[in-house]
């Protein structure tokens, strides 16, 4: 056996030890430098953008657990975005991580609120009142008012935020405001009453819905906006009462009180779905994907069913449920339907996939990396204890 070499071997692996430390550790002090100049500069050029950041990094650094308390009451609107759970009720805005830690509460102060969720943006607002605030998911970051009162509210993926309001002069108003909270523009609007905003699935538009009457029969005007351009791209009308929209990037589905349409925004109807006498009770979709529509009536939940179509209004599979609908969540490629007890999970094809047992107090059912549930005090995430799969 050779020492010395052995010796110089050992050597050689500690000396390239010591430099794979010192590279590490200097990539390591160059990136902390980065972030600090990063942090640095845009304090300097947004305070709102600082927060942000801080924003990204408070939510790695949380930890928690479910069930969560629900100090704040009855939840009434949820909102999945950013890896973040938001959660309005009548009196707080929470937002809570994917382990169950609270990363914001707020106690909002607004009347008859409205939730409005995109990428790491949230506005709360008052149905029919005029006050609004802006959040992302650890601080408010702006709070406003208006003149008139506030019909509906979007949050954008680009961090915009369009506040939809009735008119004095005109018949409606929107005021859109940037990322940094800023009021850019206000659009004003003669063609009817406002019936909401939606925003589009990639962030730089919203539709605005209004209706108005004539001869008799309603009408409703769909008119897109660009939010980069500060401009009004164009509008078309239907026949009948808008009730949601979907916008996409060169065209949009409109729900309106007999039937569904997708139109192009020269006003050109590709599709049409019709409800055929059905009620309409909701319509849920994760953005750009299919859409589940829940058809029926809880009085009489033997007429109770969901059809989930796709963006070109082809459907993809009918749910002949026939119980009654307390709630419907749709994530991936699953349809959630709680009734009674118990939350029901369907393929987009309408094939019964598994079945989870929940408290009969359940009120709400959202998925938020597991099946969640709400009852009066707590917000639970149901185990695989609860879940019953579907042989098929």
């Amino acid at each position: 056996m050779d020492i010395n070499n052995d010796n110089e071997i050992a050597r050689a692996r500690k000396a390239k030890r010591r430099r794979v430390r010192r590279r590490r550790a200097a990539l390591f002090l160059l990136a902390l430098a980065m972030i600090m100049a990063i942090v640095a500069g845009v304090s300097m050029y947004s305070t709102v953008m600082s927060y942000d950041i801080r924003d990204f990094f408070k939510t790695l650094v949380t930890f928690g657990s479910f069930p969560v308390e629900l100090e704040s009451g009855t939840v009434t609107e949820e909102a999945v975005s950013a890896r973040s759970l938001f959660l309005l009720s009548d009196s707080s805005l929470n937002v809570v991580s994917g382990n169950g830690a609270e990363l914001f509460e707020y106690s909002h102060g607004i009347s008859n609120p409205g939730l409005s969720v995109s990428g790491n943006r949230a506005v709360v607002f008052s149905r029919g009142g005029k006050s609004f605030k802006i959040f992302n998911r650890t601080m408010l970051l702006h709070s406003g008012s208006l003149e008139n009162a506030i019909i509906s509210a979007a949050a954008t993926q680009s961090g915009k935020v369009a506040v939809l309001t009735a008119g004095d002069v005109y018949t409606c108003e929107l005021t859109a405001y940037n990322r940094n909270c800023e009021k850019i523009f206000t659009w004003y609007g003669s063609e009817g009453f406002p019936i909401g905003v939606y925003p589009s699935s990639y962030g730089n538009d919203v539709l605005v819905m209004t209706v108005n009457s004539r001869d008799g029969a309603l009408f409703t005007t769909v008119t897109r906006i660009d939010l980069n351009s500060k401009t009004e791209e164009g509008s078309f009308e239907l026949e009948g009462l808008g009730v949601k929209a979907f916008p996409d990037s060169d065209s949009a589905v409109i729900f309106l009180d007999d039937r569904c349409v997708r139109c192009k925004y020269n006003g050109n109807v590709e599709a049409t779905y019709s409800y055929d006498g059905r009620i309409l009770m909701d319509v849920l979709s994760d953005p750009g994907k299919d859409m589940a529509v829940a058809f029926g009536d809880n009085k009489r939940s033997e007429i109770n069913a969901v059809t989930v179509l796709t963006r070109k209004l082809a459907v993809a599979g009918e749910i002949d449920f026939r119980e009654q609908i307390d709630d419907m969540w749709v994530s991936g490629d699953r349809v959630y339907i709680l009734d009674r007890g118990s939350v029901s999970a369907y393929s987009h094809s309408g094939v019964l996939q598994e079945r989870y047992r929940c408290d009969f107090s359940t009120y709400s059912v959202v998925y938020f990396g597991g099946v969640i549930t709400f009852e009066p005090q707590y917000m639970v995430k149901l185990s695989r204890e609860n879940r019953e799969v579907i042989e098929k």
